[in-house]
């Protein structure tokens, strides 16, 4: 059976879910896929040959494609091994996604094997990864269990056995989970979920929600989390704060809270702002601060400096280190008159390192003043040293003045000068 019929008909649906289904940690798994393909040769399931070249089918249907344009071309003169390495040669993203998506409708279901380990073989660069996963997704349609064999013979990374689980979970979700469940030892998290409750998320949030609940802390949770929290936010935030609290784990559901929180702050920060301060959960409310408070200084600096004033001292200061980050960029002198009026709030160090860290560009003498007022004596000389040897380096004079003029400053601080001739 040809994957192109189960395929996404048009290019765009394909192309946007495959967007999707790389998710979170594409450019890391990117790096560590090249590592892995350095280290070892496919490794081929005994029930593919590399030396198959498909049927009468696939060739009738490669044979539809005349040479109009250069990825039909490409398709309808070249065997699959030889098509996949013109396609991914191709600069225009959209045309290569055209291509990649002609080829895998004439693909025959032992033919992927040997298109993937090519392709694989030509570097999984981030402007590869999206054919990547259409390639994926295509053949988990075809043959999900022949997919898994070889991704987890021959990559290092959770990437394609996760982005195989996804494909396979949306046309049968039993059998994904059963095989997930049969294919895991030890009491760890199971990677295979990921993929799953990505997959089984837009059509089943219940039972994808029942599948995260039961993974244990991990990090393999929070990439479960984050591929499940866009359908959440679906209905609006109201919905999915409300959906939070069917979470039994406090540990989860403070993240959950925490995300959506800094969600909504990119598109609604005054609504975020107001939703803040009514939440229940405190860890989630002091980690989503920073988030709710940058973004609506973003679009009103003065309400955001107004509404920080009203919040408790845990919450001013995560929210004062949002506001500076934007406004010491935009304006460090005012910003540092602000940071200056509220003496009163207590543990401003992060506040006072992101201003440092902003401003030390444009006004080096005034984010080195600055640092002084750091409580912590090793964020303190570690932001001396960060700062004082990037102004030594533009301003020479002027940053060894401030040195000498400067009391109370660490010996190893005073000696930067030294080290760095």
């Amino acid at each position: 059976m040809k994957p192109g019929i189960l395929i996404l008909g048009g290019v765009w649906p394909l192309t946007l879910g495959i967007a999707f289904l790389i998710g979170q940690g594409a450019r890391h798994s990117e790096s560590q896929e090249n590592s892995q393909l350095k280290q070892h040769s496919p490794s081929r399931p005994s029930s593919f040959s590399s030396s198959r070249r498909g049927t009468k089918g696939s060739r009738d249907a490669r044979s539809k494609f005349l040479p109009t344009s250069q990825t039909e071309r490409i398709v309808g003169t070249n065997a699959p091994r030889q098509a996949v390495t013109e396609l991914a040669q191709l600069i225009d993203p959209v045309e290569r996604a055209k291509g990649f998506l002609a080829l895998i409708k004439t693909l025959e279901t032992d033919e992927f094997l040997d298109v993937v380990a090519d392709f694989r073989a030509l570097g999984i660069t981030e402007q590869r990864m999206s054919e990547y996963g259409m390639l994926l997704h295509a053949w988990a349609k075809a043959d999900p269990e022949g997919a898994l064999g070889y991704a987890m013979k021959n990559t290092g990374t959770p990437f394609a056995r996760q982005a195989i689980m996804t494909s396979w979970s949306t046309d049968d979700p039993e059998a994904a989970i059963a095989f997930a469940r049969a294919n895991h030892e030890g009491e760890g998290a199971n990677p295979l979920l990921v993929g799953i409750i990505r997959g089984i998320a837009p059509a089943d949030l219940s039972r994808a929600t029942d599948l995260l609940q039961n993974l244990p802390y991990s990090r393999e949770r929070g990439d479960a989390l984050q591929s499940i929290l866009p359908f959440v936010m679906e209905n609006g935030s109201d919905i999915a704060l409300t959906w939070t609290a069917g979470i039994a784990d406090a540990q989860l559901k403070s993240g959950a809270i925490t995300h959506i929180m800094s969600d909504l702050a990119g598109s609604e920060p005054a609504r975020a702002a107001e939703l803040l301060v009514t939440l229940d959960d405190r860890d989630a409310a002091v980690r989503a601060a920073d988030d709710v408070a940058g973004s609506l200084a973003r679009v009103d600096l003065e309400e955001a400096k107004n509404w920080s004033t009203g919040l408790d001292d845990d919450l001013r200061a995560e929210a004062v280190e949002g506001i500076i980050g934007h406004y010491a960029s935009q304006d460090p002198v005012a910003a540092s008159e602000w940071l200056g009026s509220l003496a009163g709030t207590t543990n401003l160090d992060s506040a006072i390192r992101q201003f440092a860290w902003r401003s030390q560009g444009s006004q080096p003498e005034l984010a080195a003043d600055w640092i002084g007022h750091i409580q912590s004596p090793e964020r303190r000389n570690e932001m001396y040293n960060s700062v004082l040897s990037r102004w030594l380096r533009s301003d020479p004079t002027s940053a060894e003045q401030w040195i000498q003029a400067t009391p109370d400053l660490p010996e190893g601080v005073r000696e930067l000068p030294n080290r760095l001739r």
